[in-house]
């Protein structure tokens, strides 16, 4: 799981800190955590970054973009995760529905309302925690669930393309379609293709532009029913 924290004040960002680690540490949670003093640096960060946060914390009052103009502009890129606004006031309290913002955590906060804000993201938590888990000379190795880009069927074997790297392991697309049924996101194109809709940032003609450059051909006979579900999702993003 990663996590963003945009915060200016180094008493706040100190305090987040030791309210998350202590939190995670509750809940035996694993994450990685990147931190900015201004909304300029988080999203230079973001679009430039080929793994994107789960949750983002941001102080509202910064010097520069503010956190409202922040999370905006990180919707209108397409970010999907959760935001929590960190905040002395409540004047911009409205303005985090229209970003879709699970919490706004008024400063000064103690734990007991930093684990109110938490609880807002069971979601995200139980998402970060799927895994993946493969084999590749008799090593097991785990990949996240949100980190999969696509499954491609090769010759006797499945490869797993992640945002970083692509990785091929014996087994079969049918079984993997069968393990991820039912799983939010997750689409197969035809017969050689399991894809992350997340993932998708584009179409190339009547393909699928994805994340990690790579591109995902559509069977002929399979476009009338896969190319209005990923036009609907990218028109939702």
């Amino acid at each position: 799981m990663l996590l963003y924290i945009c915060e200016d004040a180094e008493s706040d960002l100190i305090r987040l800190k030791r309210h998350l680690h202590r939190f995670c540490e509750e809940k035996m949670l694993s994450f990685d955590m990147e931190s900015f003093s201004g909304g300029e640096g988080l999203m230079t960060e973001f679009l430039q970054a080929a793994r994107h946060p789960d949750l983002v914390f941001l102080d509202i009052y910064m010097d520069g973009k503010n956190g409202i103009d922040t999370a905006r502009q990180l919707r209108a890129s397409g970010y999907t995760g959760g935001i929590i606004f960190t905040t002395s006031s409540t004047e911009h309290a409205m303005d985090s529905y229209e970003v879709n913002a699970l919490y706004y955590l008024q400063k000064p906060y103690d734990y007991k309302h930093f684990t109110n804000a938490m609880e807002r993201c069971r979601d995200i938590f139980q998402k970060a925690q799927q895994q993946f888990t493969y084999t590749v000379r008799k090593k097991e190795f785990t990949t996240p669930y949100a980190d999969i880009v696509f499954f491609e069927t090769g010759r006797h074997t499945v490869i797993l393309h992640t945002l970083t790297h692509a990785v091929s392991f014996t087994g079969s697309l049918t079984d993997i379609v069968r393990q991820f049924s039912g799983t939010d996101g997750f689409l197969p194109v035809g017969g050689s293709y399991l894809i992350n809709i997340n993932h998708v940032k584009g179409l190339a003609e009547n393909d699928l532009a994805m994340a990690d450059g790579s591109v995902v051909q559509i069977p002929l006979k399979r476009r009338g029913e896969i190319l209005p579900v990923v036009k609907s999702f990218l028109e939702r993003v």
